[in-house]
């Protein structure tokens, strides 16, 4: 899965998932599974894909239709301008995480 991180992310922050998290961690996601809640965020207009990389990695080993439920419920909790919300307190993403 490192490989399809690193698309998204710059040499700095390359270096500081490294930091962040094993090597074991991140390969011991599921490649598949793991592109479909990329593609999940991205279709959302996830912005700070970087930041939800790097610090909530347990989204990635959650079911992709999970997470997008999750993004769902939050977006009817939030309102429209929920994403805004969430890229100021990546904290609200806690609530995907822990359905």
């Amino acid at each position: 899965m490192l490989e399809e991180f690193n698309k998204y992310l710059d040499d700095f922050y390359k270096e500081e998932l490294l930091e962040n998290y094993d090597k074991e961690v991140i390969d011991s996601i599921d490649k598949s599974n793991g592109k479909k809640v990329l593609e999940v965020l991205n279709k959302y207009n996830f912005y700070f894909l970087e930041d939800v990389i790097l610090n909530y990695i347990d989204i990635f080993m959650m079911d992709a239709a999970d997470v997008e439920k999750g993004i769902l419920r939050l977006r009817e909790k939030l309102g429209d301008d929920y994403l805004i919300k969430i890229g100021d307190d990546l904290s609200i993403l806690d609530e995907i995480i822990k359905l």
